[in-house]
C-alpha cells in the first residue's frame, strides 16, 4: 500500500518553525561563526530537497507514462 507523496508534510512545518527560531535567536556570525553557518549548510539542504520533491512530484504528475502516475490521481 503506497501513499501519494505531499508536497508539504509535518516534518517541513517543524523545520520551517525551526527556521524562523535560529534566523531571529541563533544566527551570529561574529560570535559563533561555525555553529551559524551549519545552520545555514542544514537549511540550506532542507530547501534543496523540499523544492527538488515538489519538482518530482510536479513532473510524476504531469507525465502519464510515470509509474507512479495513476496511484497519485486516485488517492488524492
Amino acid at each position: 500500500m503506497n501513499r501519494p507523496l505531499k508536497r508539504w508534510n509535518i516534518l517541513d512545518t517543524i523545520n520551517a518553525t525551526l527556521l524562523i527560531v535560529v534566523i531571529l535567536y541563533f544566527i551570529d556570525f561574529k560570535n559563533n561563526a561555525t555553529v551559524s553557518w551549519i545552520f545555514v549548510i542544514v537549511f540550506a539542504f532542507w530547501a534543496i530537497t523540499l523544492i527538488a520533491r515538489n519538482v518530482m512530484i510536479t513532473r510524476m504528475k504531469n507525465n502519464p507514462n510515470h509509474p507512479m502516475h495513476n496511484q497519485d490521481k486516485t488517492q488524492e
